[in-house]
């Protein structure tokens, strides 16, 4: 009980660490940076790169880890409860998370194509912003479709509280 909410405040963290720094650089960064002199917006992206970098690879790993943690250990031994839809909707949230963390690498990296992907940041920030909403709205259809509805409470009928007569 205490690892399995070890691993999904993991998850839960690392999640918002990138999800939050995505939407705060495409919104607010950016535009911000944009209105600033060539050198000095230049200056400000290298420095925030060497920043932010680590955070979004080490929230990658977070989130790589936890998640393999929670299919194998919570989501798995529970799969005959697990309505049909589960996997295939599983199966496009990884491959939306997989290329989540593709789009932040590279715009993270110091290669020469990740320098050409940077010079389309908005770009690729835009892209990377629509596929969090739809990787988020598709983690709540998962999370709820294997919690139980709870038991109705019910109350006995008078004829279920009487004792029978002799």
């Amino acid at each position: 009980m205490l690892l399995e909410l070890l691993f999904r405040w993991m998850h839960i963290l690392a999640a918002m660490t990138v999800v939050g720094g995505t939407f705060f650089v495409r919104l607010a960064l950016v535009p911000a940076a944009q209105e600033l002199p060539s050198t000095e917006h230049e200056k400000l992206r290298h420095t925030i790169r060497a920043k932010w970098a680590k955070w979004v690879h080490l929230s990658i790993a977070f989130l790589l880890i936890s998640g393999v943690y929670n299919l194998l250990f919570v989501i798995l031994p529970h799969k005959a409860e697990l309505p049909g839809y589960y996997h295939p909707v599983f199966g496009i949230k990884f491959l939306l998370a997989l290329g989540i963390f593709f789009i932040g690498s590279m715009l993270m990296g110091r290669s020469a194509a990740s320098e050409r992907m940077r010079k389309n940041q908005t770009f690729w920030l835009t892209i990377n912003s629509v596929l969090v909403v739809v990787l988020v709205c598709l983690s709540g259809v998962l999370k709820v479709s294997h919690s139980k509805p709870p038991t109705p409470v019910t109350t006995p009928t008078p004829a279920e509280n009487s004792t029978p007569t002799p």
